[in-house]
């Protein structure tokens, strides 16, 4: 007879699986107490917080003091690194900013570099030669030479140092070293300087640091070489010897006597540190050094003394008595007013190229500036009235106008804080001092970002804003207009001060129409737009703020992209969006943003773009206009058929939508059908065949929600067929997800439990689906024997779940006739059942034996035997059959296997009279 199907009764199963419960009277995760079962209240409960743990150690309060005072002497010297590598970091840029052609015309002081003077000469002698070179070097002709030739000159000049000083040849050492210094009192090639500084400065760091290591030996060693003592890193005057001393003070007054200025200037700076084998108190020889370069008449010339003054001065520990650098910007300051306001000859090469010459004086400025604060200048807060900016403006302290360029730099570096106590004295100042040495609106732009960065009241953010509208009125630049709102508009937006943002974007609208917009201001206005798009809560807020649909029309390509993904990620944040309005308005912002996609190269702009173009199609909602969001999905895959995520939102959203009323059935009926027509005519482009599977499934369960049986029938033929195409993607080199395959497939099989088998017009009423099914899997080559063991096994629950008087669950719609109600009792449909099984059994016979690892086939084999004792009354072919497929187990596994134990416990259970 074989073996035949076993009755189920699901809900006594239900009841004998089910956990026993029992009625609590408080929480489960409340506390409990160790001794009684009443809740600790909140107010007992003492944890242990390590945040909190007891630190009132008494060795620990005596060290507070010592642990201060190295954190702030780590402070120090981290701040000092950090110059150090800042200062490589400035040679460097030094050499890549100014570039000069590779052919240097010098005039004869450069000249010298070439020159043979090897022969032992004294310094009177060295002067004299000077004196020579000066009086005829402006009156001879320019020399030749290629920037590599002059590198290599200066390299051999460095050697000769080097290898003077070895010889114990110092009176040659410096000569060669006062060389190299007076090439940097030639500025005739303005761009090459910043080079030669550079070049230079390495050579004097080099003899600073003999002249220091020679003086510190002698501070350490006797005369004999026997160690005296080793000094240590803050070491002072009184620590050192009077031999050292001497010898400190004699190189002081060599390079005192160096008859040029600039040598003079730069071998002392080389050897600046060296005062302290002399003295502890720095800051009169700082000021002297400043007072001595005031002697230097070429302002080129002059700042760079300045610049390495302020470098060479680090290595005094001065603290943060930085006057002496307040007095180098002051006096760079008058170099850089003389040159702006050309009343002084500066040079016959200097006026016709003011802009020239000040940006090579720049990078000094910056690093002066940037030393005050460095060094930990303290009195943040009143240097703002050393450079001249007081309440009263018509006073300065200074005596003269700020340039533009100092004071650019004095409001990148300063604190924010600072700035925003004088925000108004500020502007008003920079209004005031206004020169070609900084264009006025980058000063402007400097103190915007700075007031960004500072907490204003609402009342000094009107007052800023005020005098801001004030300064751009000047502007009929669109560049400098921006810029100076681009740094302000963070303030408008903070404090909600809607009418300057009027004024603003009604004097960009002005502006924009009067020039062409270039890429640069294209970068800001996007900036700007993005800004304001971020900081508004609401979409329709921003299509209701006036001009700024007008200046987002002056936008193109991907400036105009950026704002789009803005905007449609805006709109996409607040959730459904219902407004018809906005709904139009982003659509067309999709269009567009779908337009820029190149769908051959996927990158994360493109999938970002693609992503947000998904979300927004589906969060759409009409509310109750159901065929007017149908037709927005028709549109949709109209206009964004090329995003591949667009398609299954499109299918969801449709089905959503079906579903939605199905109260009013007449016109609920109706609508499903159109979904359902819209959704067999999306899912065939649909290119990933897994993602259109489920979508197919998914459709099909909302057709029999709606009672559409032969919509579902169609939906789940579509399954089927995409099954059969497994094999014909063998070559396109596209990966089989197994277990999608098979999650599928059990899927198809539940589905199928609860769809009438008399669906269409078969009315032999046979199995054909479940049959197709087995065809597709039983010839399928590339589906491993694991996935089809799962899916037959999936086939013989179906058949026994169908034999039951009463089915495991049922379609939702009463009008779906339960297959239960059709077929129980029907001795026909039984034998076609058990045919299926029976079918199944043979086909998971053969797949087993093709499993090539033995432990994947024992466990294959408890599959199948478990599958089996559960759909399958006890009988002598169920034990027989179920026999077999143990023994293959215990061959493939070990008997201490948990899931052959589990296996051979539920296969003892059959009725021993079975067994014989």
């Amino acid at each position: 007879m074989g073996m035949v199907f076993r009755s189920r009764d699901y809900g006594s199963e239900e009841i004998a699986c089910s956990l026993a419960r029992r009625v609590t009277d408080d929480h489960p995760l409340a506390l409990r107490s160790s001794t009684s079962s009443q809740v600790i209240p909140d107010s007992d409960v003492s944890f242990d917080d390590p945040l909190r743990a007891n630190t009132a150690d008494p060795s620990e309060s005596m060290n507070w003091q010592n642990n201060c005072s190295t954190f702030k002497n780590r402070c120090s010297s981290e701040a000092d690194n950090l110059l150090k590598k800042e200062w490589i970091l400035l040679k460097g840029s030094l050499t890549q900013k100014f570039t000069s052609s590779n052919t240097i015309a010098v005039s004869q002081i450069s000249d010298m570099i070439a020159r043979n003077n090897r022969g032992d000469k004294s310094l009177a002698d060295i002067h004299l030669e000077e004196q020579d070179y000066l009086e005829t070097s402006l009156e001879e002709e320019k020399i030749e030479i290629s920037r590599k030739e002059y590198f290599l000159r200066l390299q051999e000049l460095k050697g000769e140092i080097n290898l003077a000083w070895r010889s114990e040849d110092r009176i040659r050492a410096l000569k060669f070293s006062i060389k190299v210094a007076r090439l940097l009192m030639d500025t005739s090639v303005l761009q090459f300087y910043p080079t030669l500084f550079t070049l230079v400065v390495d050579v004097m760091d080099m003899f600073g640091t003999l002249v220091w290591e020679r003086i510190k030996k002698r501070a350490e060693y006797a005369n004999d070489g026997t160690l005296l003592r080793c000094l240590p890193e803050d070491f002072i005057s009184d620590d050192i010897c009077s031999e050292a001393k001497e010898t400190c003070y004699n190189w002081f007054c060599k390079i005192g006597s160096i008859h040029e200025l600039v040598p003079r200037i730069y071998l002392e700076l080389a050897i600046l540190r060296c005062w302290r084998f002399l003295d502890n108190n720095f800051t009169s020889i700082l000021q002297r050094l400043v007072m001595m370069m005031r002697g230097i008449a070429d302002p080129l010339a002059s700042a760079y003394c300045h610049l390495y003054l302020a470098n060479s001065a680090r290595f005094l520990y001065s603290g943060d008595d930085v006057g002496y650098l307040i007095m180098s910007l002051r006096h760079l300051s008058i170099l850089l007013r003389r040159i702006i306001l050309d009343k002084e000859a500066v040079g016959r090469h200097f006026s016709k190229n003011k802009r020239v010459l000040i940006s090579l004086m720049e990078p000094s400025i910056e690093w002066i500036m940037k030393c005050i604060f460095s060094l930990g200048y303290q009195n943040t807060r009143n240097i703002l009235e050393e450079f001249g900016v007081a309440r009263d403006l018509s006073v300065s302290s200074w005596k003269f106008p700020c340039v533009s360029l100092v004071l650019h730099y004095l409001l990148k570096l300063l604190p924010a804080d600072v700035i925003s106590d004088k925000a108004v004295e500020i502007i008003d100042f920079v209004e005031q001092n206004k020169d070609i040495s900084v264009e006025s609106h980058l000063v402007y732009r400097r103190v915007g970002h700075k007031l960004c960065e500072s907490r204003l009241s609402l009342n000094s953010s009107c007052a800023v804003m005020n005098r801001i509208m004030q300064v751009l009125v000047q502007y009929n630049n669109l560049y400098e207009y921006l810029m100076i709102a681009d740094a302000h508009l963070d303030i408008i937006l903070l404090y909600s001060l809607n009418n300057y943002l009027s004024i603003m974007l009604d004097g960009i609208l002005k502006r924009s129409h009067q020039d062409k917009v270039d890429e640069i201001e294209l970068d800001i206005l996007q900036s700007i737009l993005v800004k304001i798009i971020n900081h508004l809560d609401r979409l329709e807020d921003l299509l209701a703020l006036e001009h700024f649909m007008t200046i987002l029309d002056r936008l193109y390509g991907n400036w105009r992209n950026t704002v789009y993904v803005n905007i449609l990620h805006k709109g996409i944040r607040a959730g459904c969006i219902g407004n018809p309005c906005t709904i139009q308005f982003l659509f067309e912002v999709s269009q567009v943003l779908h337009e820029s996609i190149d769908i051959s190269n996927m990158n994360d702009e493109n999938k970002q773009k693609a992503d947000l173009i998904s979300k927004f199609v589906g969060m759409v909602n009409f509310g109750a206009d159901l065929e007017r969001h149908l037709s927005f999905l028709c549109d949709s895959r109209a206009a964004f058929g090329n995003i591949e995520e667009v398609k299954s939102i499109l299918v969801h959203s449709s089905n959503n939508l079906g579903i939605k009323f199905f109260r009013d059935k007449p016109k609920f009926l109706s609508f499903l059908k159109s979904c359902l027509a819209f959704n067999d005519v999306t899912l065939p482009s649909v290119s990933d065949r897994i993602r259109r599977m489920n979508l197919y499934l998914e459709s099909a369960e909302i057709a029999l929600f709606g009672g559409l049986i032969s919509h579902s029938e169609g939906f789940i033929i579509s399954v089927i067929s995409c099954l059969q195409c497994l094999d014909m993607a063998e070559g396109s080199g596209i990966p089989i997800d197994e277990d999608q395959i098979c999650s599928l497939t059990c899927k198809v099989c539940s589905l199928l439990l609860i769809l009438p088998v008399y669906a269409g017009n078969h009315e032999d009423r046979s199995m054909y689906l479940v049959q197709d099914v087995i065809t597709t899997f039983r010839c399928q080559s590339l589906v491993s024997p694991r996935t089809k063991v799962q899916i037959f096994c999936a086939i013989i629950s179906l058949s026994a779940s169908l034999s039951q008087k009463e089915l495991l669950y049922h379609a939702i719609n009463t009008e779906v006739v339960s297959n239960a109600q059709l077929f129980f009792g029907d001795l026909s449909f039984y034998q076609e059942l058990s045919s299926i099984a029976n079918l199944a059994i043979q086909i998971l016979d053969d797949v087993i034996r093709q499993e090539p690892n033995s432990a994947t086939q024992g466990r294959l084999a408890l599959d199948i035997c478990n599958c089996l004792l559960i759909s399958y009354t006890r009988s002598q072919e169920l034990f027989l059959k179920c026999s077999s497929l143990i023994d293959i187990a215990k061959e493939c596994l070990h008997t201490r296997d948990k899931y052959l134990q589990s296996t051979m416990s539920l296969f003892s259970r059959l009725p021993s009279n079975l067994e014989g």
